[in-house]
Formats: C-alpha cells, sequence, structure tokens
C-alpha cells in the first residue's frame, strides 16, 4: 500500500527542481503535473449522469474513486509518493478528504510576478498582457495554483510551505523539511550533477507545449536573476502586485 502525499505548487517555482532532486530516493517519488484531480472529478460527475442515476450503485462507483491513487500507482516502486496538482482548491479538497481523511501537503512557492516574469521569459508571447491574464485567471495555471495555495492556508490544513528562494540557496535544508514534516527517512541526495526530473522511468514531452518549460540545471543549483520590468509591463506589475501569501 502506498503512503500519498500532496505538493501544490506554483508553476515555475522550483516544482521540477525539486522532483529531480526528490525523485533520486528510490523509495520517495514527486509526481509531475498529475492527471488524478480531474480523473477523481471526472468519475464524480458520473454521479449526476442520468445513467447512472437510472441505477444509482454509489458505493460500487465510490469503490473506484476511492482505489485511485493505489491503482495509478500500483507499478510505481516508490513506497511514498508526493502527488502534485491543485489539490486546495475547494472542490479538489472536499473530494480528496473524502479518500484520504487528513492529507499532508507540500507547499512550493514563489512570488507571482517572478513567476508570471518567468513564464514570459520562456515563451516569449507575441501579446505579453494577454497571456499574464490567462495564466492568471481562476481556471489559468498560475491563477488555478494560487487558489489552490491559499485555500489550503485558509481551511488551516496540515502543510508545510517551501519557498523558492530557500530551495535555490540551501536545498539540504529544505529538503530535510520534507523530510521530517513526512516522518520518512531522509535520503542522502546529489545537489550537483544530477539526472533531469523523471518518475516510474517516464520523462516530460515538452515538444507538446509552446516552450521548453521543464527544463532545470542539472550540473548545479544556481539562481537565475533577472529583473521582473525586463519582462512585465508596469501595468501588468501594478495590477498583480498584491496576490501574495
Amino acid at each position: 500500500m502506498k503512503e500519498i502525499y500532496f505538493l501544490t505548487g506554483l508553476p515555475r517555482s522550483g516544482n521540477t527542481l525539486l522532483g529531480a532532486i526528490i525523485n533520486q530516493n528510490p523509495n520517495l517519488n514527486l509526481t509531475a503535473n498529475s492527471i488524478l484531480t480531474e480523473t477523481i472529478y471526472q468519475l464524480h460527475l458520473l454521479k449526476y449522469n442520468n445513467f447512472f442515476k437510472n441505477f444509482p450503485d454509489y458505493d460500487s462507483l465510490d469503490n473506484i474513486i476511492k482505489n485511485v491513487f493505489n491503482n495509478y500507482y500500483k507499478n510505481w516502486k516508490a513506497k511514498f509518493i508526493i502527488d502534485r496538482s491543485v489539490w486546495g482548491t475547494p472542490a479538489n479538497l472536499e473530494l480528496l478528504k473524502s479518500i484520504i481523511k487528513k492529507p499532508k501537503f507540500i507547499i512550493l512557492y514563489r512570488p507571482v510576478l517572478e513567476c508570471l516574469a518567468s513564464f514570459i521569459k520562456i515563451e516569449k508571447p507575441k501579446d505579453i498582457r494577454k497571456k499574464c491574464h490567462e495564466l492568471m485567471q481562476e481556471e489559468g495555471i498560475l491563477g488555478k495554483s494560487l487558489w489552490s495555495i491559499k485555500n489550503i492556508i485558509k481551511e488551516k490544513e496540515n502543510y508545510i510551505s517551501i519557498k523558492y528562494l530557500d530551495l535555490i540557496k540551501n536545498p539540504i535544508k529544505e529538503i530535510n523539511k520534507i523530510y521530517e514534516f513526512l516522518n520518512i527517512d531522509k535520503f542522502n541526495h546529489v545537489f550537483k550533477k544530477f539526472n533531469d526530473f523523471s518518475a516510474n522511468n517516464v520523462k516530460y514531452q515538452d515538444n507538446v507545449l509552446s516552450a521548453p518549460f521543464h527544463t532545470i540545471r542539472t550540473n548545479q543549483i544556481k539562481l537565475n536573476k533577472y529583473k521582473i520590468g525586463d519582462y512585465l509591463p508596469a501595468d501588468i506589475i501594478k495590477q498583480y502586485s498584491n496576490l501574495d501569501i
């Protein structure tokens, strides 16, 4: 039986780097962006389908939902799994807690404007303002992640917070915080010349995306310094400057 924990992090806040380090431990795996929030949600929606209502076998459908994690991760070798997704949004959190009563969350955080600037820096969209608004809307990848994080804090769930800058400056300390929080034996991780992110022998295929979002520096952990104003217009900076936790 796997032990499942959860990470909700802002995109461009070090998720891939954290996973590349954590996944050196064969007994602990951090996932890529998980499909299981959507899987569980879509299974739950079947309860409102007329075919189901015609023969409402709730127990059998709930058996599928409650065993999603065990079935999905059945062939993963690691005993401990950190599933990364927007588990903290109200609907996802409610569904999750119907399966795991007291989930543990890791929040990976970076200031919102830094995340936005990082997106623009790597993707280089023609319309920067439009792209920023798309990212920050409620169902946008940044907006939904921020909503997830804030709701975990609001609901006083069991969580620890890892800041991107702290992860870069002192990765050993921040990784050890995770082990202590999850009550898992520590592992002797490598922080220089390590492998790219992979999980269950699968790697990201960024050729299907608009930019290489999951490329990381693997020779060393180092802060990539740049000015937010070089990538974000002043009105975007003003609009999204007061959203941080």
